[in-house]
């Protein structure tokens, strides 16, 4: 991995990603911020991991970690059209469409 480079840290974030990365690897940082991003930890435990206080600071790590948003899921984007698709003509949304697929408990 190529360390991150820190002449692009906003003003007012040095302090705080200075001491995330002490106290943490690189690796171990990307880790927790790709968790995060995808969707697998909730911000509070991210906040948590990296020991910040401030939501800003995760954001600021992945702007300079260039951590990239998770590819869109086929299934979702055709449900969330079909469901929009039936919005704006009038028409009832059955209820198998109302919900993310991921949000279905399965038995």
């Amino acid at each position: 991995m190529t360390p991150p480079d820190l002449t692009r840290v906003r003003k007012g974030y040095e302090t705080a990603i200075t001491k995330v990365r002490a106290r943490m690897s690189d690796d171990q940082i990307v880790d927790v911020l790709e968790r995060y991003k995808h969707g697998g930890m909730h911000r509070d435990e991210a906040m948590e991991l990296l020991d910040v206080d401030y939501l800003g600071v995760i954001y600021e790590l992945v702007s300079l970690y260039d951590i990239q948003e998770p590819p869109p899921d086929p299934a979702e984007e055709a449900r969330q059209a079909e469901m929009l698709r039936l919005l704006l003509s009038g028409e009832e949304v059955p209820v198998e469409l109302r919900q993310p697929i991921s949000w279905r408990i399965r038995h």
